[in-house]
């Protein structure tokens, strides 16, 4: 028995890296010490395991941090000296004022049609649809339509007079500027006291997403899509997410993608830069028979052999070979079957 338990292998942990990768394992037979005498030593019972017959999946753990997602900039179209632009990290809703012109403060508004128009009476089309919608969340009574009618000229003059502006019943890029919804300000672009030319401002969504940049091998296991496993700084009950982009980090230039994942918080603490662990999961095999890693013995040659313990007591050395390596476990073939029990290195 002594002799057999010197056959068995170490796996080290490079193998099931190994396994995935390449496909070869390295192994190394280790014999324990036994100088003492036959007579002084006494022989333990080995340590075993059962063969298992179950799922396996591939998974693989990256490390990430808590965000916004990628800031888009925010084109600026009035027209005059910007006089006002908010602080970084505000948070702006819908009719708050996203900078300002010449004094005079440029609202947003939702929707994802830009402004490239004044919006009047007899216009038509998805802007003035978009411009319904927000005078009508505001509170105006509106015909929530494609068309710039008496109804919308007339909340139009009713929300001039209740920001002071001049009543004249059409808007334009003075005045409104369309954005996704809530936004918060990432960066600034636009200088004070400079005139208005290109963007403004840099914005984000105001939801916290979790961003992860892995190597090239791994895009494809971070889909857009792809669901995944997260804990918010390693600790506490883990939350689901789903990839939302993926596309290559050029500050980087090394090849290597950017992952935004986004993800319910719920009542969670989420501070912007804490830090976030993924488990995404990669292949699978199903309803396989596995035994640990550690369990497998070298065969002959490049093959692989568990030792099986049979009723008697006595064990059996029996080939087997490893299609697929996960969670510590190897799925294998051979003649063994579900709650064969086998050896364990010592």
């Amino acid at each position: 028995m002594a002799a057999s338990r010197a056959r068995h292998v170490v796996v080290s942990t490079c193998f099931v890296a190994a396994v995935l990768g390449a496909g070869v394992a390295a192994w190394s037979v280790v014999t324990p010490a036994d100088s003492a005498p036959a007579s002084a030593r006494q022989t333990p019972a080995p340590a075993t395991t059962t063969i298992t017959k179950g799922d396996l999946t591939d998974t693989k753990v990256f490390s990430g941090s808590l965000g916004f997602d990628r800031p888009v900039p925010l084109p600026g179209s009035a027209t005059g000296t910007v006089t006002w632009l908010p602080e970084p990290g505000k948070v702006i809703a819908r009719d708050q004022p996203l900078y300002a012109v010449d004094e005079h403060p440029v609202r947003a508004m939702y929707g994802s049609v830009p402004l490239w128009r004044d919006l009047t009476r007899g216009a038509e089309g998805a802007d003035v649809h978009q411009l319904n919608e927000n005078l009508a969340a505001l509170g105006y009574g509106v015909s929530v339509d494609d068309v710039f009618g008496p109804r919308t000229e007339r909340a139009v003059r009713q929300w001039q007079e209740h920001h002071g502006l001049t009543v004249d019943g059409s808007l334009g890029a003075d005045d409104i500027a369309f954005v996704p919804g809530e936004v918060r300000v990432a960066s600034r672009t636009a200088q004070l006291g400079a005139p208005v030319n290109g963007d403004v401002l840099q914005l984000t969504g105001t939801t916290p997403v979790a961003l992860v940049t892995v190597q090239p091998a791994d895009e494809q296991r971070l889909a857009v899509g792809t669901t995944v496993s997260m804990r918010i700084g390693g600790v506490g009950d883990p939350v689901e997410g789903a990839v939302v982009d993926t596309r290559q980090d050029e500050d980087q230039g090394d090849g290597t993608v950017e992952v935004t994942i986004a993800f319910d918080p719920g009542d969670r603490d989420v501070p912007q830069g804490g830090s976030v662990q993924v488990t995404a999961s990669g292949q699978s095999a199903h309803d396989v028979l596995s035994v640990p890693v550690a369990a497998l013995v070298a065969g002959d040659g490049k093959a692989f052999a568990l030792d099986v313990v049979r009723s008697s007591g006595a064990t059996e050395r029996v080939p087997v070979t490893v299609s697929f390596v996960a969670e510590g476990r190897a799925a294998i073939d051979g003649a063994v079957r579900q709650g064969d029990r086998v050896v364990m290195p010592s």
